[in-house]
């Protein structure tokens, strides 16, 4: 294209179409860059959500293995107690206030404000009903399943 030009064609056009062909090939490169950038984009944030759902799924089931472990304690220590005699009293009264906050705790409800507050109430209160009642348990979730161990 360099010096030879159509009929009726003028040195300005020439030097356009000369200007457009270098300005496409220096563009090339920011086109590129800006193209690579999107699909990486996309690619990353599709991967991402799905990394994300895994975590969530997981860590989602261990707190509710380690909730469900607390309200089968809580629930046959009431039965024990309420069939049992001796000093009785504080230890259901603990016993009452753990279900009562598990009852309350929201399952359903992700985006709750104060989760891991109630959360670590529940522990503290389960802490307290296991001293009350003497009892060291260990709680261990694993592959196999997940429980209390005394």
């Amino acid at each position: 294209m360099t010096g030879v030009r159509g009929p009726g064609e003028s040195r300005d056009t020439a030097m356009a179409v000369e200007q457009d062909i270098f300005d496409a090939v220096v563009m090339a490169d920011e086109r590129f860059h800006g193209e690579g950038y999107q699909e990486g984009y996309e690619e990353g944030s599709s991967l991402g959500i799905a990394e994300g759902k895994q975590y969530g799924m997981l860590h989602g089931a261990k707190i509710g293995s380690e909730i469900g472990c607390y309200r089968g304690f809580a629930l046959a220590w009431k039965c024990l107690l309420l069939s049992g005699t001796g000093e009785k009293d504080r230890k259901m009264k603990v016993v009452e206030a753990l279900i009562t906050l598990l009852q309350d705790f929201p399952y359903d409800d992700p985006t709750y404000e104060k989760f891991h507050e109630d959360l670590d109430r529940i522990r503290g209160k389960f802490r307290q009903l296991c001293s009350l009642l003497n009892v060291q348990p260990d709680f261990k979730v694993a592959a196999a399943g997940s429980g209390l161990a005394f």
